[in-house]
């Protein structure tokens, strides 16, 4: 029973307006609210009693890929029902049942019992450990890109991983807005002030994630000379360091800026809607990658699906065009549902996957996160001169763009 339902319902009940029930379930939940919120616990007698309880970090079946994944602990409302409801319930239950057979469970239905043992971390050595660079860019605007990339980027840091999301949208960056964070600095300070570093213009987000302004900053470096853009880049140094994933957040469409970074990154993550605009724009930017010959995997999400058979859909329409076109079949490693918490969220400049860490789109990203970090297996050998590291590369790319 949703809202409206209980509104409705009430109102039947009680013979009165709409309008009237409706206050009257409103100024009950903000009650109960505000008391939880301060710690209390509210009985209703009769009814059953509101308490917060903790909930320790667990393991969970996604319900849209049916993968096991990760969700971290959290504080959360539970309700247990007085004697009179039980009474009900149980009256009701009666009167509706007719016959009870057993059902055994198939290996994919059977419910989890007991504990799950979580999978061990290995530390390994950071001096010899690069950071992985993800770029993650959309064909168009309106995607929802900034969106997963600060959300991916805090599924990432729950699961331990060390993320740093450079904000690299030249046009419109706006990473900070939505985190409801203000950046006095950004990467064009340290062009200008050389008194700055790094960790001067970083900002502490969510969940340990921290985060890079760049913005038009970036387009400056383009205009120094080689020493001073050498100079920034050693800035940028410790991240490799330190970082265990690094997330750039780029611009839309296929600009010359945002080729650049999904070249200089480790792989590229292209954000679709099952628009056909959207989807033929994702194609453009797999072709111009594809024409600079981009060795590094293509990865593809497509957002606002209403469910996993759209999303199968439209992931097959795209890598299928790609593959005859192009000779290069791009993985698709997830979706995102159709869900108003997002857009709740976003109201409250909070990411979604900390609004609501249950809800549809929350286990999407949760279940792409956990994709992102799986080991890739055997990887051939680079050449020498392949082996810059996303820095190295990226003083590659605004040396050549300035000249």
């Amino acid at each position: 029973m949703n809202k409206s339902d209980l509104i409705k319902n009430t109102a039947d009940k009680a013979n009165i307006t709409r309008a009237d029930a409706k206050r009257i379930v409103d100024a009950t939940i903000e009650t109960i609210s505000d008391s939880l919120a301060q710690g209390n616990k509210v009985s209703i007698k009769g009814f059953g009693t509101f308490r917060l309880k903790h909930r320790p970090l667990k393991r969970i079946r996604n319900l849209h890929t049916k993968e096991m994944i990760t969700v971290p602990s959290a504080r959360l409302p539970a309700f247990k029902p007085g004697k009179n409801i039980k009474t009900k319930i149980n009256e009701i239950e009666e009167k509706h049942t007719t016959e009870v057979t057993d059902k055994k469970y198939s290996s994919q239905e059977k419910p989890v019992t007991g504990k799950t043992q979580l999978p061990e971390f290995t530390v390994e050595d950071k001096a010899t450990k690069q950071p992985k660079v993800i770029a993650v860019t959309s064909g168009k605007g309106g995607t929802g890109k900034t969106n997963f990339v600060i959300n991916t980027a805090i599924a990432l840091s729950q699961r331990g991983q060390k993320v740093y999301l450079l904000d690299a949208d030249l046009g419109t960056a706006n990473v900070d807005v939505l985190l409801g964070l203000q950046s006095k600095y950004t990467i064009n300070t340290l062009v200008e002030d050389k008194e700055m570093n790094l960790m001067d213009i970083i900002i502490e987000g969510p969940e340990g994630v921290k985060v890079i302004p760049g913005g038009s900053g970036l387009q400056s470096l383009t205009d120094l000379p080689e020493e001073e853009l050498g100079r920034i880049i050693n800035m940028l140094k410790p991240l490799e360091k330190h970082a265990d994933i690094i997330m750039i957040d780029t611009g839309s469409g296929i600009s010359k800026n945002v080729v650049e970074f999904a070249m200089a990154a480790d792989e590229v993550v292209i954000v679709a809607t099952p628009e056909p605009h959207s989807i033929s724009d994702a194609y453009a930017i797999i072709k111009v990658l594809s024409a600079n010959e981009f060795q590094p995997p293509i990865k593809l999400v497509f957002n606002l699906v209403d469910n996993i058979a759209e999303a199968k859909l439209v992931s097959a329409k795209l890598t299928d065009v790609a593959n005859r076109f192009l000779d290069l079949t791009p993985q698709t490693i997830g979706h995102i549902v159709k869900d108003d918490n997002v857009v709740k969220s976003v109201k409250q400049f909070k990411p979604f996957v900390l609004y609501n860490p249950l809800t549809p789109a929350s286990r999407c990203v949760v279940s792409i996160a956990e994709r992102l970090t799986q080991p890739a297996g055997e990887v051939e050998e680079k050449p020498e001169q392949e082996k810059k590291g996303f820095l190295g590369k990226l003083k590659h790319i605004f040396s050549r763009t300035a000249s």
